[in-house]
């Protein structure tokens, strides 16, 4: 790197900067607000690992590591906290998780997670159902719900 950086002029490393500051840190940006995946108040779950949220959101699997049930729950399709959640989860972009989906509904081996809208709608049906886990984007002020992972 330091000799690529040598052999370049200034206004090549300037562009070379520039180039790297808006892509380079784009990524970054994507996942700089964190996302809290969250239950019911009422719920028996304490904590859950990355790892379990990742194979709950992708149809590997339906409960725990503990063999509890859990109901996954998402926000509207093309929604901006739901990018966020998969971008920090997966580390793809929701194009690749709504083709993900889009062949695995098609091979009817799995449905995906139930969709309920925003962050209100989210907290109400997790309310309503202490096997749901669901996500926000903003950490839940309301105490009948639970932030049980904080992703970066």
């Amino acid at each position: 790197m330091a000799k690529i950086y040598r052999s370049l002029s200034s206004g090549a490393t300037l562009a070379l900067f520039a180039v790297l500051c808006t892509f380079g840190l784009q990524g970054f940006a994507l996942s700089a607000e964190p996302v809290y995946v969250v239950v019911s108040a009422q719920s028996t779950i304490r904590s859950i690992s990355q790892q379990e949220v990742l194979a709950l959101y992708t149809g590997r699997a339906r409960t725990l590591t503990s063999g509890e049930v859990v109901v996954p729950l998402d926000q509207q399709r093309d929604s901006t906290a739901r990018s966020d959640f998969y971008q920090a989860l997966t580390g793809m972009d929701i194009a690749r998780i709504n083709s993900y989906w889009a062949r695995l509904h098609f091979t009817g081996q799995v449905q995906p997670p139930q969709n309920v809208g925003d962050d209100t709608a989210m907290i109400r049906r997790l309310r309503a159902d202490p096997q749901a886990v669901g996500y926000l984007t903003r950490e839940p002020q309301d105490s009948s719900v639970r932030v049980v992972l904080r992703l970066p």
